[in-house]
């Protein structure tokens, strides 16, 4: 099986990490790396493919044009700000021999401050209640068949937010089935502010309230502070301080009233 591993961008310098730890996987199927650039300057990324939108369209965008060229029977997906694993590449072929489609695990480096420590307890709750399957995907860390994913028509440009979520939806409703790997791991980190929180949570809210208002919870995600966070509020405030406590709530309140407002750009 080859494998295609895209990467979207709009240029960070992080992306070149990325790359380099491709570079050093382990056990790792023959496979291509495409990095698509959204709309901005195309990278110095000597001996791997580019393809790139003359202007910026969104993540959802870049990665259908890079799915348009892949050559793998599988297709692997990073964010260019993510560090996977030596054997990311081998769990990730390994798990589709398996199932349709496949979210790994992301661990988040905990820099100072709590809005880094509340996105590492969500990711780390999300890996202590999954299951063998899981009714969602995670762009910045997934592998798909890549007929399948062909089949359903890649991803929905419309969503702004939870684009991987829609898409493990349709997935699912072509009779697809996602696993769990927690050894498909990727590291990190994060650069979070209070706003870019609000608005990321009100927008998933937005698109949580589309998907539900076609009658299917699947892939919606979760709702309360509970299913997010481990714990509900007043005991994530308990646990790791009144700061984090509040930023979960204004989360919460956040996607509330994103779900409230209804899907929309």
């Amino acid at each position: 099986m080859r494998v295609s591993v895209v990467i979207p961008t709009t240029g960070r310098i992080s992306l070149r990490a990325t790359l380099d730890a491709l570079g050093r996987q382990e056990q790792a199927p023959p496979f291509e790396v495409i990095v698509a650039v959204d709309g901005g300057p195309v990278p110095d990324v000597a001996g791997i493919e580019v393809v790139r939108l003359p202007e910026r369209r969104g993540v959802s965008a870049a990665r259908n044009a890079a799915v348009e060229r892949a050559q793998g029977d599988l297709i692997g997906f990073l964010d260019d700000d993510v560090l996977p694993g030596p054997r990311w590449l081998a769990v990730l072929t390994e798990r589709l021999g398996a199932v349709d489609a496949v979210a790994g695990r992301i661990l988040e480096d905990v820099e100072p401050g709590a809005l880094s420590r509340l996105r590492r307890l969500a990711f780390d709750n999300r890996d202590r209640v999954n299951g063998a399957t899981v009714d969602y995907l995670n762009g910045g860390n997934f592998g798909v068949r890549a007929r399948l994913l062909r089949q359903v028509g890649g991803f929905d440009v419309r969503f702004v937010k939870s684009q991987d979520r829609e898409l493990a939806r349709r997935l699912i409703g072509a009779g697809g089935t996602i696993g769990y790997a927690a050894g498909m791991v990727v590291r990190h980190r994060g650069a979070y502010d209070l706003a870019g929180l609000l608005r990321g949570r009100y927008r998933a809210g937005k698109a949580a309230a589309t998907m539900a208002a076609a009658g299917d919870l699947t892939s919606v995600g979760p709702r309360s502070a509970r299913e997010t966070y481990g714990a509900n509020l007043a005991v994530l405030a308990l646990r790791h301080g009144p700061l984090i406590g509040a930023y979960a709530a204004l989360s919460m309140a956040a996607h509330r009233m994103g779900r409230r407002a209804g899907y929309g750009s």
